[in-house]
């Protein structure tokens, strides 16, 4: 059954069922919603009426596509996938650092960005006027050497930032760049690094980028100095995207690509982060680094994938993957933190992330925590 057959027979069930399953309670606080079958690398963002959108990878690794769904507020499951690709197999989604990356912008519209097939380009599209489909792709900027997938952010006045890091090797000699729309995605900048020049890039290392409620741009990214100082850092713009500071978030020494993924989120006071050093998870608000909270215990492997979110009471979900591989999803674990980052009950396990795949996290309305994988 072709993928196209098979999101019909799916979508053609009872209306009030989901092609991924009702939600499944992991605790109190947090709820499992499977993505519909064969979904992977999903990303997930929530508007201000509570609805959830997702975009999520299916298909062949090197030449896949981005379905679109969403769960508006109580609602028992996911909408009907829609496509995000105009060109069928043009999305790469081999592991964690690939698939698409979305944000919510001016008048809600939803803005993804993705790997084009060969890995030497990005493509970038935008919700219709009247938000019922996606617009037709189109490349945007990229370079030699690009190894990890783009990232956006989006504020609510039709600023969108996309970010990406690339260059020949070394990895000390690559820098994290940005293109610039003014005019809510019709038309970009020309491309320029923003980085420190000392600092270099982790080459298969993925970033994650996000504005705040002010229109300040963060972008949180692994660097490279010296092909050794591969510690998590943060860029910081708080004028637009016009200059940006360059802080040490982690330090980690290592001579090798640890292959690591990174997470921002909204919460009541600023932006929190989340990354892995050295096998362990961590998260934090931006503006109280060094300090952030990491889950208590050795892991049965590495802890991987963090992600995070953050509700309207500032408690914070750290959500990470247990397992051994890049490629391997492992074990979906979680931690809650109060404001104050001190743990709020014992830290939680639940089922087998897919391979080659990792777990998005959103607040719900109501302060609970939404998963899905």
């Amino acid at each position: 059954m072709s993928l196209r057959a098979a999101i019909f027979a799916c979508t053609s069930l009872l209306p009030l069922l989901s092609c991924g399953g009702g939600p499944a309670d992991l605790s109190d606080a947090v709820t499992l919603l499977r993505l519909p079958e064969g979904g992977r690398l999903p990303r997930a963002v929530v508007d201000d009426n509570g609805t959830v959108h997702a975009v999520y990878f299916q298909g062949e690794p090197r030449g896949g596509d981005l379905l679109y769904v969403s769960r508006a507020r109580d609602a028992a499951g996911w909408s009907e996938p829609r496509y995000v690709n105009s060109e069928p197999g043009t999305v790469v989604g081999i592991g964690p650092i690939d698939g698409g990356q979305i944000a919510l912008g001016k008048d809600g519209r939803l803005h993804v960005v993705w790997f084009k097939l060969g890995r030497t380009e990005f493509l970038y599209t935008r919700t219709t006027e009247d938000r019922t489909g996606f617009e037709p792709q189109f490349a945007i900027a990229a370079g030699e050497g690009v190894e990890a997938g783009p990232s956006i952010a989006a504020d609510g006045e039709g600023n969108l930032y996309v970010f990406w890091h690339t260059g020949e090797p070394p990895d000390s000699e690559r820098s994290v760049f940005m293109t610039v729309s003014r005019d809510d995605g019709q038309t970009f900048s020309a491309a320029r690094p923003v980085n420190g020049e000392q600092e270099g890039a982790c080459d298969c290392c993925g970033l994650h980028a996000m504005t705040n409620e002010e229109g300040a741009v963060y972008v949180s990214y692994r660097g490279a100095g010296e092909n050794i100082r591969r510690g998590q850092r943060l860029l910081t713009s708080l004028d637009r995207g016009a200059t940006f500071t360059d802080e040490l978030i982690d330090l980690w020494e290592i001579n090798a690509c640890p292959i690591s993924t990174t997470s921002l989120a909204r919460g009541p006071e600023g932006m929190a982060v989340a990354w892995e050093t050295a096998g362990q998870v961590f998260a934090g608000p931006t503006g109280k680094l060094p300090g952030a909270a990491s889950p208590a215990g050795e892991a049965a492997a590495r802890r991987k994938n963090p992600t995070v979110a953050v509700n309207h009471r500032g408690e914070t979900l750290l959500g990470w993957g247990d397992g051994f591989g890049w490629q391997s999803g492992g074990t979906f674990q979680w931690q809650l933190f109060d404001a104050d980052g001190a743990p709020l009950g014992a830290q939680g396990a639940g089922p087998e992330i897919p391979e080659g795949s990792l777990a998005a996290v959103v607040a719900e309305p109501d302060g609970t925590f939404l998963v899905t994988f």
